[in-house]
């Protein structure tokens, strides 16, 4: 593994794309070499989520990074990046911190009903019109931070404010900050590199789910309400699609959208 570490940058995941973008045209051999790269940042001044929405990334108090994936083979199930990269995190903050993470479908884990980590995953299509690398974003809130107020309802921190852990201060932050992007990074690449990992990491992926038995709302077209819908959720599949029941007792897998619900 590569780990490349900025104190400030706009946001690792357009470093990370810049990265292959400018590999890619060198031939797929260089593309290649990027591979299990990270690139990590205390701040971003231009984070971002899901349809190009800020995504908050203040100095100190969290962690964000990318790790790129340029397989030998092209990707073909891109959800499972997402769902990997999840189950990582989740794995990782056990460790680290004893936290009991859960999943949000499709891309957010929670803590103590707070989300405290968002994951983004872009991929890069080669010539041939399919995808040959990706950047996997992941940003963790780790210590209390003030949130904006358009988040502050629904954002949290992996630590409280009386966190033994939290009241630490001086360089023991930064190294916790670096270490678990490393330990995560590092379980991303593990589960990626192997399909029996792959296809365990996705059980374990549905079992974290929080949501499953719940009452949601599913917005198909996002931004659009007037597409939205009530759903019960039964559960998630091999491929990371969402398994609802409409009211009206059809079924959909669903692979793509958001959901709400009142937690």
């Amino acid at each position: 593994m590569n780990f490349i570490h900025f104190k400030k940058i706009d946001s690792t995941n357009a470093e990370a794309l810049r990265r292959i973008e400018g590999e890619s045209k060198n031939g797929q051999d260089f593309l290649r070499a990027l591979d299990q790269t990270v690139l990590a940042a205390d701040e971003q001044s231009s984070g971002r989520g899901r349809l190009k929405r800020a995504f908050y990334s203040p100095a100190k108090t969290g962690v964000y990074f990318t790790a790129i994936y340029a397989p030998q083979k092209e990707i073909q199930e891109p959800a499972l990046l997402t769902a990997s990269a999840a189950v990582a995190v989740c794995r990782s903050l056990k460790e680290f911190f004893g936290a009991d993470a859960k999943i949000k479908w499709v891309n957010d884990v929670y803590v103590s009903g707070k989300k405290v980590c968002g994951i983004l995953a872009e991929g890069h299509l080669g010539p041939d019109g399919k995808i040959d690398a990706a950047a996997i974003g992941i940003g963790i809130n780790i210590y209390p931070s003030d949130f904006p107020a358009e988040i502050a309802g629904r954002a949290g921190s992996v630590l409280s404010n009386n966190s033994s852990q939290a009241q630490n201060s001086g360089g023991a932050h930064a190294d916790i900050r670096k270490n678990l992007a490393q330990d995560i990074s590092q379980k991303l690449f593990d589960i990626l590199g192997d399909d029996s990992k792959i296809r365990a990491a996705l059980d374990e992926y549905a079992a974290l789910s929080f949501i499953v038995g719940k009452e949601i709302t599913v917005i198909p077209v996002i931004g659009d309400e007037n597409s939205a819908y009530a759903a019960t959720v039964l559960g998630i599949d091999k491929k990371a699609r969402l398994l609802v029941r409409l009211n009206n007792g059809s079924e959909r897998a669903l692979s793509s959208g958001e959901i709400s619900i009142k937690i």
